[in-house]
């Protein structure tokens, strides 16, 4: 898929034969991660202000408290299960809970 997206590139017709046929040039391996963390932070990013909204609207007095929470999350599976959890919570305790147990996940995954 990467070599498809590379033959459309402007730099392509540059890469010599041997690039083409082992791996691939260096700049574009850089780039490709640099594409990828990028877009792992724009994916957090997201999830966060979708967080955000649904605790604000559901439960604005732990507005705070999500915002502190989540800050350090780079989890995009703990962002994910977080917001179902926000989205079914039926009482203000039980959003507290379930952001305050986002400290245990982290401490469970180091």
């Amino acid at each position: 898929m990467l070599r498809d997206v590379m033959r459309e590139t402007w730099d392509f017709p540059h890469i010599s034969q041997e690039e083409q046929a082992g791996e691939l040039p260096q700049r574009f391996q850089q780039a490709f991660v640099q594409g990828v963390q990028q877009a792992h932070k724009e994916i957090l990013l997201e999830l966060r202000q979708t967080l955000f909204k649904i605790v604000r609207i559901r439960f604005p007095g732990a507005l705070r408290l999500a915002k502190k929470q989540v800050s350090a999350v780079e989890e995009s599976d703990t962002l994910c299960e977080l917001i179902v959890k926000m989205g079914v919570a039926q009482s203000l305790e039980e959003a507290i809970h379930a952001l305050l147990d986002v400290d245990e996940e982290q401490d469970e995954d180091l």
